[in-house]
This record gives C-alpha cells, structure tokens and sequence, in this order.
C-alpha cells in the first residue's frame, strides 16, 4: 500500500515538473505580443520582387499589404515596397521584420528603409511612422481586444498559374524591367546613366556625371602625362581623386585587372567613398573615377560604377580602337567592340562583372544594366537571351552598349 502511494505520488511530482518545464519553453519561444499598430503586413520577398531591386544587399521584407488609414498608410508606405532595414537594422526576413514592428509600442517613431518598386525606384528612401495604439474601431476586423492584426507574414506567396510557359522564370524574376540607362554626352565625350543624371562639367578629354541631388559621380578623363608622371600614374590619379572631391585622399593598395588596367578604391574625410581605375597607352592615360557617400556604397557603387565604365571620349588623345579580344565579354562592351572597334572603356569595363552587371540594348538603342546571368531567358519567346516588357509583349534585347 505505502509502495503504492509513494509510486503515485512520484508520478504526480514528475507530471508537474513536466507541465511546469513545458509553460517555460512556451512563454521563452513565443513571440512578444503587440504593443502598437503600424497596419504593416510583411510577406518574403519573392525572386522576381528581389530582382527588381539589384541594388538590395541584403533580402529584406516585402510589404505584403497596408492598411487603410492605418499609420504606414499615412506616411506613404503602399503594398509592393522592400524593407532594407528598420531603424538602421538590416532586414533579411519577414518574420524578423514583424518581430521588430512588434516590440514597439503607441507613439514609438520607428524608421523603415524602403526600395518603394511600387513606385518604380530603385534607390532607398527612409520612411519614419509613428505607431498608433490600436486600429481604428470603425474597421470591424479589428474589434478585438488586444487588436490581433498588428503586424503579420505570409510564407506562401501565389504560386504561378499550372503549365504558364515562362513560369519558372518569372517566379525567381524574369527581367521584364531592366534599369535603362539614357545616354548623356556633351562634346566628344558620351556615357550611359540612370534617369535624371545630369552633365556637370565636361571638356577636351573629359566628362564628369552626377545624380540629381549631386551625391554620386562618375567622370572620365584622358590625359598626355610626361616622363615623370608616367613612372607613377597612381600618384597623378590619386590627385586627380582630391581635386575632384576636395579633401585628402586615403587609398587602399592597387589592383591589377585584365588588359592592363588598374585600380584602387578610396575615401576621404569628406564622407566619399569610391573606385578609381586607369590604363596606359603609350603617354597617354585613361581614368574612371566614382564617387559615392560612404554611407551609401553598398547600393550607390554598382550603379555608378556601370555609368563610370560606359564613358569615352573621341578625342584627339583617344587611342586607336583595337580587334575585339576573346576575353571581352559581350555584355561589359559597347556595340562598336562587338564590331571589332574596341576603345578604352571597353576593355575597363570588364570590372563591371565584380558587380554582376552588364549592359544590352533595344532595337531603337535605348540601353539597359542587367544581371547577366540572372536575367538570361533560356526560353524566351525568340530563343535564349535577355527581354524587356514593353506594350503587354517582350522585346528581345542585345548585349553592349550603343553610345
């Protein structure tokens, strides 16, 4: 009998252990609950939303959804957008977005780094939302207490339609929408670069490009050096570096490419960050320079080394073009080099595959940056090759640049 007792009594002691360890491992891996609204909805980001953003270092957080009149709505946030980070956080998942959105309560003022391709743009803005308490009450799906849509993910995005003919493609992204790259020239000097781009300062041998709020830059320039100069052309590029940007220059060790072209990256006290390259033919040098916020070169260089590498200048200092080499791949060259007229910024702009950029163009010569391997269509409608949407069909475009 007492054997007995014992035994249950055991057996009680061992079930309230167990119940007790199973509420702990419960309250430490659920999730905080929601102190504030946002009306955010997070979803992952898809392979054809990520290919839209080229310039998103990180995977971030898709904005599934907004709600109406809701704090993300009233600061301009729409359905589309990519969370790059929060607060300064880099965002890499959905369900890390809606972990942080979480945690903040009514009145908290947090910060969103948002690529808004419902918008159309590429570069990221920062969007500050200041958090409600709860969801407005004439909303029906939210008269619960605690309001229960606060911040949501979604792990299942639609699949595409059964036996679509690009379907695979278009799920991990198909480049219906390359970055186009309008032509700016000025003189005998000439460049691709992204809508709004400007000239700010061109001459005999030289054109410099900035964006539209001054902060990124691209210049090239051709220059006879003497016999001093020629024993160190990194030193007259790293001045040519300091003129630009007015501020002393701290470079990093030279790299030595294809083709005879070397380079080095730099930054300066001014905040800029950048890439310098260079070739030599004879007396005569040949200089890329780009220039960022050092803040922003994660996102801001890829662009501006693809506008960089696409500048020449026809001057009378120009080397004599060159046979195409068999190492210059299509889409790092003008459609001049395709020809068998190669020029300086072709044989440079092999740096471009560091950053997995390349550039093609359209029948009327418009031109494009594109992944060359993500955005290559093993299928598309006229064969292999890369595509652009334009009036409901896809165009077929051809690698190199025209200007």
């Amino acid at each position: 009998m007492v054997q007995a007792l014992m035994a249950r009594l055991w057996l009680c002691v061992l079930l309230v252990v167990a119940l007790g360890a199973g509420g702990v491992a419960w309250l430490i891996a659920r999730p905080p609950s929601p102190r504030g609204y946002s009306g955010l909805e997070f979803a992952q980001v898809t392979g054809a939303a990520a290919s839209r953003a080229p310039l998103l270092s990180a995977r971030g957080a898709l904005v599934q959804q907004v709600a109406e009149k809701s704090p993300a709505a009233e600061a301009g946030i729409k359905a589309g957008a990519l969370v790059a980070a929060i607060d300064g956080m880099t965002i890499t998942s959905a369900r890390q977005a809606s972990m942080i959105v979480q945690r903040h309560g009514a009145g908290d003022r947090v910060t969103f780094t948002l690529f808004d391709e419902a918008g159309g743009r590429v570069h990221p803005k920062n969007v500050a939302v200041t958090f409600d308490a709860a969801p407005p009450e004439n909303k029906a799906i939210f008269r619960v207490k605690p309001p229960r849509t606060l911040a949501k993910e979604f792990f299942n995005p639609p699949g595409m339609a059964a036996n679509a003919s690009w379907s695979h493609r278009l799920a991990h992204g198909v480049s219906v929408r390359p970055r186009a790259m309008p032509e700016l020239d000025s003189g005998d000097c000439s460049g691709v670069a992204p809508e709004e781009w400007r000239v700010k300062d061109s001459g005999k041998g030289m054109i410099h490009l900035v964006s539209k709020d001054d902060g990124l830059h691209a210049i090239y320039k051709l220059v006879a050096l003497d016999s001093a100069q020629r024993h160190d052309p990194k030193g007259y590029v790293t001045g040519l570096v300091h003129a630009i940007f007015h501020s002393t220059v701290a470079s990093a060790p030279t790299e030595t490419w294809n083709f005879g072209v070397s380079s080095f990256n730099f930054g300066n006290r001014a905040g800029v960050a950048g890439l310098a390259l260079w070739r030599m033919n004879g007396n005569v040098l040949s200089v890329w320079i780009a220039g960022v916020p050092a803040s922003e070169i994660a996102w801001a260089m890829p662009v501006t080394a693809g506008t960089m590498l696409s500048l020449q200048c026809k001057d009378r200092l120009a080397p004599q073009p060159s046979p195409r080499d068999p190492g210059l791949v299509a889409t790092a060259v003008s459609s001049d080099c395709l020809q068998g007229r190669c020029q300086d910024s072709d044989f440079a702009a092999t740096y471009l595959q560091k950053y997995r950029l390349g550039y093609v163009h359209a029948h009327d010569g418009e031109v494009f940056l594109v992944d060359p391997k993500r955005d290559f269509w093993l299928n598309g409608q006229e064969g292999p090759g890369f595509y652009r949407q334009l009036g409901g069909e896809n165009e077929k475009l051809m690698p190199g640049r025209t200007n």
